[in-house]
């Protein structure tokens, strides 16, 4: 029998980071706008406790698992509600006010020579079709909002920051790659004139799920949101293997190849495999592991041609060697042993529903 691997399919995937890539913020992360008099302009700051980043430069990840384990929670039911776009019981991912949260996001003292509050307006939210974004906290047991996309974006969207350190809810109706435009206005303490400027706006990118956070991993902050280079269906890097197969198999997108980091190929790979005394026909592969929550499912298929509607799935797994706490090297086995003819095969990646 000819053996011949055929092109694998898949749906989405995580493994790079570094240059041309967001940097992860986790903890607690406060957003410092600082108005510069000498350029009249602005500059927005990511302030950890470990490091300081531009704004432009980092992400805020979300876990998909519930709370108190991650970000996703369920809306109250209750009129009050509605502002955060889903219907009672409905899912939904907040970036909580305290120190519960993954990425606990709020806003730094004001700074010495401006009068407070300072006024953060929404400018623009970019993010998963149908989905909305929403600014609140809780006052006296009932939500106190400032922003939400339910009925579009405009001039009552705001926020004023009082002089101290402070936090507030971020509210997502959908997982994935979201980023949020916020514009900062402020009056001098020496004068009336309120304080604008060329960089008066700043973005904020939050990545909820494995896949948004490999997404925001792998591209920076001009091409992150744009779909026709980061989406899962791009190929940026003209190799034929889509974002979704750099996912699914380890693979870098800005890398001609299906490689892993690590330099080891990514692509699934033929082998032949012997089981008791016998010869079948089998492929490898490396496959993200269930525990790492990767919100794919991976299926090897065979046929023994190429016609679309043929394949089907099975085989038998032969061997799994763990990798790291992420990934793991796999390796199927035809039902069958060699016999004459040609048999293909392919992984196929199925994403899970949002």
């Amino acid at each position: 029998m000819k053996f011949k691997i055929a092109s694998a399919i898949a749906v989405y995937s995580w493994f790079v980071s570094g240059a041309l890539a967001l940097t992860p913020l986790l903890d607690h992360i406060d957003i410092r706008s600082t108005y510069r008099p000498a350029t009249q302009d602005w500059d927005w700051l990511a302030i950890t406790e470990n490091e300081d980043i531009a704004l432009n430069l980092s992400f805020f990840p979300a876990r998909d698992v519930a709370f108190p384990a991650g970000e996703r929670q369920t809306r109250p039911a209750g009129s009050q509600w509605d502002f955060m776009g889903v219907g009672a019981g409905e899912r939904l991912w907040i970036y909580l006010d305290n120190s519960a949260t993954y990425a606990w996001l709020g806003f730094d003292d004001t700074q010495a020579g401006l009068q407070s509050p300072l006024r953060y307006q929404l400018a623009g939210v970019s993010g998963p079709a149908g989905g909305h974004f929403s600014m609140y906290r809780i006052a006296s047991g009932s939500p106190e909002v400032f922003m939400s996309t339910v009925n579009g974006v405009d001039v009552g969207d705001f926020y004023l920051k009082p002089p101290q350190h402070s936090h507030v809810n971020w509210t997502f109706s959908k997982k994935g790659m979201w980023a949020v435009d916020l514009k900062v206005s402020g009056i001098l303490s020496a004068g009336p004139a309120t304080m604008a400027g060329p960089t008066d706006t700043g973005r904020l990118f939050f990545a909820i799920g494995k896949r948004a956070e490999w997404r925001a991993s792998a591209f920076d902050a001009v091409t992150v949101m744009d779909n026709t280079v980061a989406g899962m269906q791009a190929d940026p890097d003209g190799d034929g293997s889509t974002n979704l197969l750099e996912y699914a198999f380890g693979g870098n997108p800005r890398a001609s190849g299906l490689s892993r980091n690590t330099g080891v190929s990514a692509a699934p790979e033929y082998m032949a495999v012997k089981h008791e005394g016998k010869d079948y026909a089998g492929i490898s592969f490396f496959r993200r592991k269930v525990s790492s929550l990767p919100e794919i499912a991976y299926s090897v298929q065979w046929q023994s041609d190429l016609q679309p509607d043929g394949w089907e799935s099975g085989g038998v797994e032969h061997s799994v060697v763990s990798v790291d706490s992420v990934w793991e090297k796999v390796v199927y086995r035809d039902v069958t042993p060699v016999a004459p003819g040609v048999r293909f095969v392919r992984v196929a990646v199925v994403g899970e529903e949002d």
